[in-house]
This record gives structure tokens, sequence and C-alpha cells, in this order.
């Protein structure tokens, strides 16, 4: 960052130990005023820089759509929304599609009124609407006593054209917070009572650091919650601005290292503080926040330390039976089973550790169904090593109310210009659509099929027309729906 810059944990701070929920409540605000503003960006202010030889500092959050979790409450906790082409990193010479995941990891004491606020303008009334910015007000009025409080996100990161299967870990991570104002009781002194907002990310060894500029109105805020999860940041000035102010004297950058601390996902929180003096009533302010990401400098695609050879489920009188069996493991945490009865919106159901053994390893895992009514439930694995990078299995699905068909999929990888074969094993004579997608989404070949009641033998000759590279087979019977990797290699 050079030596314009200094570290917000140089500034005065607050270190607090939390035995509840609450924060405790940061240092008094620094004096600033409304009539400086240094825009960042400009010379003594370059904190949206990015190390040599790593990727530009841009990203593009307009256009975010809710994708899964909470019951459909978008705005509550587990709620994951996706924001598709955030920017293009080029990778290996080759420009490659960044996409996220932001998912709503905990809220206290506030309410998440906006994911993301496309309308956002800076001071100059410049649109901003490539920022994430959400917007955040406290759940009660703030007119009593002391009060803090957050919306807490996860983002993940990953790469190709409508992809979100598999994470991937980013060198050289810049994210940078803007606009982090409040205002002071006129009535008394800068020391008494305020509002303002904080921004805090959650510490992964000595990162991220957390930087600002020479002038900032802001504090440095560190803190560990009940989980012994450390977070550094800041708490923001009390001086209002117009807008999603740009000015750096309320902006600061958090960096996850050069090359030394490669990230597939990132916490951090939104929130305020609110210092209570007798007559200081604000009701419950709505708060503009606003961030942006850059200097995705990927790390080589991620290749989990396993082998998945197979991940099966098996339906006993509504009891699920959950198998899968690995092979080759190091450095692998755990294994995370997620549901759905829509194959769309999924949801952890259990946690199983990881062996870590160099041979064969079987893992079971039981879902009782006997109190849930859907006619069908799909169900995938979470793979997740040390460093959580993650990928997912396959997707397989059963019948509430039976067995469901058992599908076989090869060979895979296949080879250029072979037959694909797809066993199935069916419990009954009917009719399925098989299909094949590509990594775009797009039908590339589609075949009808009768099937009898036993075993099945397909053979798929458009398959041998494949170009290299990765596709989903759909089987299609009726509503439901088993989706397959594949993977087209070069002869």
């Amino acid at each position: 960052m050079g030596h314009k810059f200094l570290a917000l944990i140089i500034l005065v701070f607050t270190v607090s130990i939390c035995l509840n929920a609450q924060p405790t409540q940061p240092s008094a605000p620094i004096a600033g005023s409304t009539s400086i503003c240094t825009l960042v960006g400009t010379s003594g202010a370059q904190i949206d820089q990015c190390p040599a030889g790593s990727g530009v500092f841009q990203s593009n959050f307009q256009g975010g759509t809710y994708n899964r979790g909470n019951n459909g409450n978008n705005l509550g906790v587990g709620a994951i929304w996706r924001f598709a082409n955030i920017t293009t990193a080029t990778i290996s010479g080759t420009p490659t599609t960044i996409n996220a995941e932001v998912e709503i990891t905990s809220l206290y004491q506030a309410e998440l009124t906006n994911m993301d606020d496309n309308t956002a303008t800076d001071q100059a009334n410049v649109s901003m609407t490539d920022l994430f910015a959400p917007v955040i007000r406290s759940d009660v009025n703030l007119n009593g006593s002391d009060r803090r409080g957050y919306v807490e996100f996860k983002i993940s990161f990953f790469r190709g054209t409508n992809n979100y299967a598999t994470s991937y870990a980013v060198n050289n991570l810049n994210f940078v917070s803007y606009d982090a104002d409040g205002s002071y009781d006129a009535g008394g002194t800068l020391a008494q009572s305020w509002f303002r907002e904080t921004r805090v990310a959650e510490q992964y060894g000595s990162f991220p650091t957390v930087y600002g500029t020479a002038g900032t109105e802001l504090s440095g805020y560190n803190y560990a919650d009940p989980a012994v999860t450390n977070w550094k940041g800041f708490a923001g000035g009390v001086y209002e601005r117009t807008g999603l102010s740009r000015c750096a004297e309320v902006a600061s950058a958090f960096t996850y290292g050069n090359g030394t601390n490669a990230r597939s996902s990132v916490k951090f929180r939104f929130g305020y503080d609110f210092k209570s003096r007798s007559g200081f009533n604000i009701g419950r302010p709505a708060r503009q926040y606003g961030a942006k990401f850059g200097c995705f400098d990927f790390v080589n695609t991620v290749t989990l330390p396993l082998t998945l050879k197979s991940f099966t489920a098996v339906n006993n009188a509504g009891l699920v039976t959950l198998k899968w069996t690995t092979d080759n493991e190091v450095n692998v945490n755990r294994f995370e089973i997620e549901r759905s009865s829509n194959a769309l919106d999924f949801e952890k159901i259990a946690t199983k550790a990881a062996t870590n053994r160099n041979s064969t390893e079987n893992y079971t895992q039981l879902d009782n169904l006997s109190l849930t009514n859907n006619p069908i439930y799909f169900y995938r694995l979470k793979m997740i090593d040390n460093d959580n990078n993650f990928k997912y299995s396959d997707i397989v699905s059963i019948k509430a109310n039976g067995n469901a068909d058992q599908i076989q999929v090869g060979p895979n990888p296949l080879p250029q210009g072979t037959m694909l074969n797809i066993k199935l094993s069916s419990n009954e004579s009917k009719s399925i659509q098989i299909r094949i997608i590509d990594v775009a989404g797009r039908q590339v070949t589609k075949q009808v099929v009768n099937l009898l009641a036993g075993s099945n033998s397909i053979q798929i000759p458009s398959a041998s027309s494949l170009q290299a590279g990765y596709y989903n087979v759909q089987v299609i019977n009726g509503n439901e729906v088993s989706t397959h990797k594949l993977i087209v290699v070069r002869q």
C-alpha cells in the first residue's frame, strides 16, 4: 500500500472480548469535517490498488438475484443471493468470468431491508450500481440506551459462465468499504453520544490488514465474539456525507495478503454503534453501505485432495441411507450432506468429519423422512478441504414412498468419439428423457427412452459428437430430475 496509508490497527482502537453477542462499545469518534473530501483513487488515497501482476480492482454487483435458503425469506438468515459476472479476470492468459454468492449468515439487533440497492449514487450524484450496496437498519427505535447490531455476510467466489458448483480460492483480494459515517448529538459533545456505522471482517490468522488514509475519520475496532472468532475493522465517523460517499476520510481497505492467504470465501459484518444520551432519539435509521471487491488473482483450479468413487441413496420405509466412498483423502476437513425438495434450494442436514486416510473409506448417513410430506427429495454431498475449498457431488434423488431409480453414467470421463452408456434400474415400465447440457446451460442433445421394469442399458450415440469439456447428464422422469456430471476428454 505504500507509506501514504495507515493501518487502522495502529489508530485509536478498542480490543474487547464479548461474553454475549453484542460487541463492546468502540472508542469515541475521531474529529472530522464534511468540508474535507479526498476521493478514493486520487493521490494519497489509493487504497483501491492491486499488487503488481494480480487482477484489476473492479467488480459489478448489479442485478443480484435471490437463489435459495431460509424458506424463501430472501432477507433472512440463510438466504443466498447470486451475482453473475461480477468481473472478468485473466487466468492463464484466458479471460474468465467471475461469479459470487453472498449468504446472510447472521442478524444481530439489525434488519436487512435491501440486499443490494442499485439506485445508490455518490456525493456527486454519480451512479454507484457496481457496488455491493445493502441497506440496514436497527431492529428497534434507538432512543433509550446504548445499542449495537450488525448483519453478517459470507461471500464466496466462483469462476466460469453460470458456474456456482465449485468454489475457487483468490489471492490478493482487496475489499474496499465506502461511506462509513454517521452523526452525533449536537446538544452534547462529540464524546457523549453518537450514531455511526461499523465495518469488520472475520480474521484469518493475521489477515485481513485494514488500511485507511492519513486523514481518516475511522476508529480501529477489533473484538472477539462468543465463538472465539476474531473480527477486525473500524467504527465509522460521525460527520454525515451526501450519498454513498467516495471520500477517503470515510473509506477503508481490507486486504488478504499478497499470494500468502488465498481465500475462497470471506465473512464480514456491516453494522451500527449507538451511544445514547437523554434526548438523543433517532428512531430506526436505515443506512446505505457500499463495498467493492477487486484484485482477483486465482490460484490453480481447485482439485480437492480426494477421489469420490460413489454417492448413493436408498429409502427403506422412510429412512434414507446415504452412502459414499472415497479414496486417497489428504487434508480433507469434512463432508456436509444437503437435501432439497426441488433440486434447487438445498439445506444442510448433517456433517460428517473426514478420516483423511490414504485408503478407500466408506461413509454412511441416515435421514428420516417420516415427518416430511414431499413426494421426492434430492441429496448432494459438499466436500470441503482444510482451506475451505469445496466441491459438490452429483445430485441423487429418492422417492419418499419407495426407492428411486438407480442410475450409472459411463464411461466417465468419456473419450471423444465414444458413445455414452447409461445403466438404469426401474421398478416399472415408463418413458423418460435423457438430456445433455453444456456449461452454459444449453441443451446439446436429447433422447426419449422407453424403460422396462428391471435393469436397462441405454446407449446415447449422440454423445460421441461432444467436444472435450464438462457437461451435465439429466435423466428426467416426469417432475423428477437426476443430474450427473460428465467429463469428455480428448482421445
